[in-house]
Formats: C-alpha cells, structure tokens, sequence
C-alpha cells in the first residue's frame, strides 16, 4: 500500500510529523513503514524554511526504496535556473523575477555548493508521472497524448540537462507537453482583463480543471486552484476549446500543485488533489491508498504546520 503525499514546499518539520502520523519509523536509512511506500507529488523546493532538510528527507526515503518521488513545476523552476544552455546561458534568465521565484531556495543553495550540486543532480533523475499498482502519479495533469509523447521523445522520463535543452531550445510539442504535466491546463484570459497574483505579478492565464469540458461553463466554473475572483458569465463558444478529458473508467489519479487548502482531497471517483496549500498556511494532506474506488475522503490525512523546530 501507498501513502500520496502533497507538496512540501521546505516544510521540513511538517513532513516529519506527517510521515510520523502516518506511521513510518525513522531509522538508518531515513523514513520507512513496515507495510508501506510513500509517494511524494513534487514541489519539495521554495517558500519553506528548511529546503535542504526536505530535499535530505525524501531522497534518503527513495534511495532507500522506501518511497517514489516525482518532479513539480517548481522544481522545473530551480532547474532551469541553474542549468545552462549549449552556449553557456542560463536557461531561465537570473532575473528578478526568476530570482523572486526560486528565493527560498536560492538562499539556501548560496550557502553549499556541494549539497547545491548534490540535489540539483538528484531532482534531474526523477520521473515527470508515475503509474503504479492501479494508479497514476502526476504533479498538475493527466494527459494521455502527452504522456505517449513523452515516453517518445523521453523515455528516460526525467528532467536531464539534454531533455531541459532541447525543450527550452525547440519551444514545440514536447514542451508544451512537458508543461502540461507540470503546470496543469490553463485558459487565457481575453485581451481586456489582466489579473495579478499573490506576488504582484500579472497574469494572463488561469488554472483550469483538466478533466471537464468547458461547453456552456463560465470562466469561475472551469477555474480550478486560483485564488482570485473569475467572471461569473459563460465562455464564448469562440473562446473555448476542446479538452481530452479524463474518463471515470480510467485508473485513479494523484496530483499536487493546486493549492487548495482545507478544499484539498477527493475531486471525484477517480481524481485526488493532495495540495493543501502548506507554504501558505494551509495545511499538509496525505492519501492514503487501500486500493479500493471511488476514492473516499476518509483516505485524507492532514496536519497542520508545524512551526517549532526540526525534530533531530
């Protein structure tokens, strides 16, 4: 059996109560349960105190085979921060912004090389989806088609430095299905409404559920995990599009990214959200797979923050 947990986002000190709720033992060899794995959705870097102690936690629980982790989009952002291209540029520019996005880790990462390097190349070898025994692991969305391309043009599933180049260097298909996995699907806004979000920064798009259509929904309707306030009045037939939505007769999946907070859990039968929102004072959420649908929220385990600290 599994335990999917959501994203950690440096709460060190709130992964090790939650891996200690959930029954696992710490021992030689890090975090393990005598009956079951855990599963991490990725975004382990960012906004939290501890970074590295987080990054230490769920590489210690993997190598040991006591867990699977995957990437998120915030890993992609780090990343792609500090890798360069084939001409010895930056793939994501150290601007301010891109500075702004990463700054937790970027403090802590500033202070060891060695360990800097060390995990770099760790989170460059984990996989972009999982699929398990009777289930599905990804960080924002589930797409078949883009799946089968990234087993294509992938298949060591992994955000390498040559896959982070060729992506990042040809902007196409591949790309775009690399974002889908672990940015989510996302509507534009029209060309007159401009939002911003908790940084300041302005946004053009919004996070859309991926598993409805949008036919006859309003722009709030199909809005999944933002948290600003969308237009009540339905989408322009010429504005929305086609999506592969994601059967109810398909294998369950789990997923991350979305923030929901005490919102975080069972979406439908088949869909899980274990993000809640803990880098913003939300709190920390866990599945906890029996193997059985639909899946139920009496599978949720959350805690809250844990602000003292790191247990040693």
């Amino acid at each position: 059996m599994y335990d999917i947990i959501g994203d950690v986002h440096g709460e060190a000190a709130t992964l090790q109560h939650m891996l200690l709720s959930l029954g696992y033992i710490e021992g030689e060899e890090g975090y393990f349960h005598p009956e079951r794995k855990a599963v991490f959705v990725g975004d382990y870097v960012d906004r939290g105190p501890h970074i590295f102690e987080t990054l230490r936690i769920i590489r210690e629980m993997v190598t040991a085979g006591n867990a699977f982790a995957i990437v998120g989009n915030h890993e992609l952002n780090v990343l792609t921060y500090y890798t360069k291209d084939n001409d010895g540029l930056f793939l994501k520019g150290h601007n301010l912004k891109n500075k702004t996005q990463i700054k937790k880790t970027y403090e802590e990462f500033k202070l060891d090389k060695v360990k800097r390097k060390s995990y770099l190349k760790w989170l460059r070898s984990l996989p972009l989806y999982l699929e398990l025994d009777g289930f599905r692991v990804v960080h924002a969305c589930w797409d078949q088609e883009a799946i089968e391309l990234l087993k294509k043009e992938n298949p060591e599933n992994c955000l390498s430095k040559e896959f982070l180049r060729k992506i990042n260097f040809e902007r196409g298909k591949v790309f775009d299905a690399a974002m889908l996995l672990l940015k989510g699907r996302e509507f534009a806004f029209p060309d007159n409404l401009v939002l911003k979000d908790d940084y300041g920064f302005k946004r053009s798009a919004y996070r859309i559920k991926w598993w409805e259509p949008m036919n006859g929904k309003s722009f709030d309707e199909i809005s999944f995990g933002n948290r600003f306030r969308l237009p009540q009045y339905t989408i322009p037939s010429q504005l929305y599009f086609d999506i592969p939505l994601y059967s109810e007769d398909e294998y369950p999946v789990f997923f991350g990214h979305y923030c929901l907070g005490d919102k975080a859990g069972v979406v439908r039968s088949n869909l899980c959200c274990v993000d809640g929102c803990i880098a913003n004072d939300g709190v920390f959420v866990a599945y906890r797979w029996d193997n059985t649908l639909p899946l139920s929220q009496k599978n949720i385990v959350s805690v809250k923050k844990v602000k003292k600290s790191l247990v040693k």
